[in-house]
């Protein structure tokens, strides 16, 4: 069984630490695309999740690093500091399982 591994706000990070999730916090997104190739060259990962604060600035250098992707999974959320709206968890699972 993989690792989850997030990266994104110091408080959204220190959060899934406490749950016992892998994470990097980092303050400047424009790191992200680095960060990100080095994770999805360990074997141990198997989702990456990337707080939305971080993902907004740099969008268009990252959706081709998720859109080439087969393992790990990364995924965007919402952290404390961004606004949100509701998650349709079903078409999340359906992306991951290749249909959507």
């Amino acid at each position: 069984m993989g690792k989850v591994f997030v990266v994104g706000d110091k408080y959204t990070v220190s959060l899934f630490r406490m749950v016992g999730t892998e994470g990097d916090f980092i303050d400047d997104p424009y790191n992200l695309p680095d960060i990100i190739s080095k994770l999805k060259k360990r074997e141990d990962i198997d989702l990456i999740l990337i707080t939305k604060d971080m993902y907004e600035p740099i969008r268009g250098k990252i959706d081709p690093l998720i859109a080439d992707q087969r393992k790990p999974l990364i995924t965007i959320i919402p952290s404390p500091f961004s606004e949100s709206k509701p998650l349709d968890v079903r078409k999340m699972i359906m992306k991951a399982l290749g249909f959507g």
